[in-house]
């Protein structure tokens, strides 16, 4: 297999030794996340009810890499958008309406404003992982993959880079709640 060949196969199974790229560049493959101790996990908030709120607590693992006022602004955001998206308004009491007589086939030509919320919803979170939160090796994942139970932070890995075990960084301990 000549020199070439080899080169060109390196680079698309993303083993190019030669050439490095600045971090700011670099490729993240998100399907790459660390599997062991990587991933950290804000619980929802249920103090005020069913409504979709994660906690604002600071997790352990940000400390020295996210700032905790970049941090609470992020869930801040996060829980308004919710907050917004699950408010009976007029407008959502009149597509509500419209969706039951057409059989929710206007659903199809007119967009829901909670579908409305959650696209917004995933522009916010595509800005502050790429500003915030990519240069540091977190990304934040969309809490509809987890069906809205969890709001998930996966930790990267970075190009070349393979799992491995860290040491487990304790979370304070919480009173258990009760509903």
């Amino acid at each position: 297999m000549s020199n070439r060949t080899t080169e060109m196969s390196q680079m698309r199974n993303g083993n190019n030794t030669t050439e490095k790229t600045p971090f700011e560049t670099e490729v993240i493959i998100l399907n790459q996340c660390r599997k062991l101790n990587g991933q950290i996990f804000i619980q929802r908030d249920y103090s005020k009810g069913l409504d979709v709120q994660f906690e604002t607590e600071y997790p352990a693992r940000l400390t020295e890499k996210v700032p905790r006022d970049v941090w609470e602004s992020t869930i801040t955001n996060i829980n308004t958008i919710f907050s917004e998206a699950e408010a009976i308004t007029t407008r959502s009491i009149f597509e509500t309406v419209f969706g039951c007589m057409t059989c929710y086939a206007s659903y199809l030509f007119l967009k829901s404003r909670y579908t409305a919320k959650l696209e917004k919803l995933q522009r916010v979170l595509d800005v502050e992982n790429e500003r915030i939160y990519h240069p540091v090796g977190f990304h934040i994942r969309n809490p509809m993959e987890r069906g809205l139970r969890v709001l998930e932070i996966a930790h990267l890995m970075r190009q070349g880079e393979t799992p491995r075990d860290e040491p487990e960084i304790q979370e304070p301990s919480r009173p258990s709640r009760t509903i």
